[in-house]
């Protein structure tokens, strides 16, 4: 397992860059020393990976917290309000999207493998803000996402963070790391391994020039295939925090320059904002989170959020779930279909970084895309739905949630064929899913989704199979 990994990290003792002949560059502490059996370039893959990780895992704490606000028990004068914050939350969601898509660029360029994986639940390591968990948005989520994003030394007071201009003064900074401190025994600032990461890149001696392949430029996302028109734009700036569209930075890199500018971009937007640039554009995540941080503050005698569980599980705990279970039939049918989709989404997003824009078939690297533009409509929807849901009985006020269960793995077949074939195999157990909701009678809600995904996936089937058969007549893929 990868926090085994981690450990070794804390037990190996300190390994400065002198220790395997590189220049003295910086001090390494003891919780970020480098194994002695990695190289390192190999040391660097590591911390990416573990940063991926983190990313995956944050932008998916995000959408439950986004997905479990509102409700009917939240008054008709707060509705809009609520959907603020929702919408705010989902911004950085998104432009959390871009940063572990950026951190894919830079495995890509060093030549490691792409990393969309990520633990399910309670996990120790030292780079990590605070253990998974999967929760309705609550002013101790919110303390945990405002600390995991903060600077580690905040100016006495930050102006205009919060609701009409409210500044975030050193008394709040307290009063967030004594929540902190009462639900996590050792918290850190995501910015703790980007600070790490720079300073190994910066380094020609410890990672030479000819680490950085160029010719894997075709191969990395761009913010053309994923913006999807969320950049600043000037006509936000008097727009509230919470309202203003998020901006999405998916940086491509050919060199340790174009490298360290990516990463100092995307750690100085979200999780490290002593990067942030005087020019940087947009509210940080640390903007958006204390502004709804001090918003939630004012909340009193009404609820924002729905009945929804900590850590919804479709295995109940004789199935070795350590979760929520799902008990209702009709919801965990539909958390299984959202692990389907999840689990699809992930592997097309791991496969584009097979396919390169200008060589082999120039509509595969198209399509895929479209797959996963869908497959993210698909999460959203089944996950709203889900919210509705009961968790057990359906008389009672506890709702379901969405459970984004990781698949038992999420590395890819290394021939495409047999990746065809996994996507056939997810899309046909999909379409058997909805076909089941179909029929059921406690299934009323999203019958009319049910049955276009149905035949979309009926699409999609016809499609893999037209491929599979043109890659064993060619033996390439067609």
């Amino acid at each position: 397992m990868r926090h085994r990994q981690e450990r070794h990290l804390v037990d190996g003792g300190i390994a400065g860059p002198g220790s395997n002949g590189g220049p003295q560059a910086f001090e390494l502490t003891r919780l970020f020393a480098k194994p002695a059996e990695l190289g390192w370039r190999d040391y660097l893959v590591l911390l990416l990976q573990i940063g991926a990780e983190i990313e995956h895992a944050l932008m998916v704490e995000y959408l439950y917290a986004a997905y479990s606000l509102g409700g009917d028990q939240v008054p008709a004068d707060k509705r809009q309000e609520v959907r603020g914050w929702r919408q705010s939350i989902l911004a950085v969601a998104r432009e959390e999207m871009g940063h572990l898509l950026t951190v894919q660029n830079l495995l890509c360029l060093l030549g490691g493998p792409p990393s969309f994986d990520r633990e399910d639940y309670p996990w120790d390591s030292p780079f990590y803000p605070f253990p998974f968990r999967l929760e309705p948005l609550s002013l101790t989520s919110l303390s945990l996402y405002v600390y995991a994003v903060m600077e580690p030394d905040l100016p006495d007071s930050i102006p205009g963070a919060g609701p009409e201009g409210q500044h975030f003064e050193q008394h709040d900074r307290a009063r967030i790391v004594q929540a902190v401190k009462s639900v996590v025994q050792d918290p850190h600032h995501v910015g703790e391994i980007y600070d790490v990461i720079l300073n190994v890149i910066r380094d020609p001696g410890l990672i030479p020039d000819s680490c950085f392949d160029a010719d894997t430029y075709s191969l990395q996302a761009s913010w053309d295939e994923w913006g999807q028109g969320y950049r600043w734009r000037k006509d936000d700036e008097d727009e509230p925090t919470m309202t203003r569209q998020p901006n999405v930075i998916v940086a491509q890199m050919a060199s340790r320059t174009e490298a360290i500018a990516g990463l100092t971009a995307i750690a100085g937007q979200g999780e490290a904002p002593q990067l942030r640039g005087p020019r940087e554009k947009g509210p940080s995540h640390f903007d958006r989170f204390v502004a709804i941080y001090q918003a939630f503050e004012q909340v009193k005698n009404w609820q924002p959020v729905r009945l929804v569980p900590l850590n919804p599980s479709t295995r109940s705990a004789d199935e070795g779930g350590t979760g929520s279970y799902i008990g209702a039939p009709t919801s965990r049918a539909w958390a299984n279909l959202l692990n389907i989709r999840y689990r699809l989404l992930l592997a097309y997003l791991a496969h584009l970084y097979r396919l390169p824009r200008r060589e082999g078939p120039p509509a595969a690297r198209a399509a895929m895309l479209q797959r996963v533009f869908a497959e993210m409509f698909n999460v959203k929807t089944i996950s709203e739905t889900l919210v509705r849901l009961p968790l057990n009985d359906p008389e009672a006020l506890d709702r379901a949630g969405p459970p984004f269960e990781m698949p038992y793995t999420t590395v890819l077949p290394p021939d495409d064929v047999d990746c065809w074939r996994l996507y056939r195999d997810l899309l046909e157990t999909s379409r058997g899913l909805c076909s089941t909701l179909l029929l059921d009678p406690n299934a009323r809600d999203g019958r009319s989704y049910l049955l276009a995904l149905h035949e979309l996936d009926g699409g999609g089937v016809t499609w893999l199979d037209q491929l599979i058969a043109g890659a064993r007549r060619s033996g390439v893929y067609a």
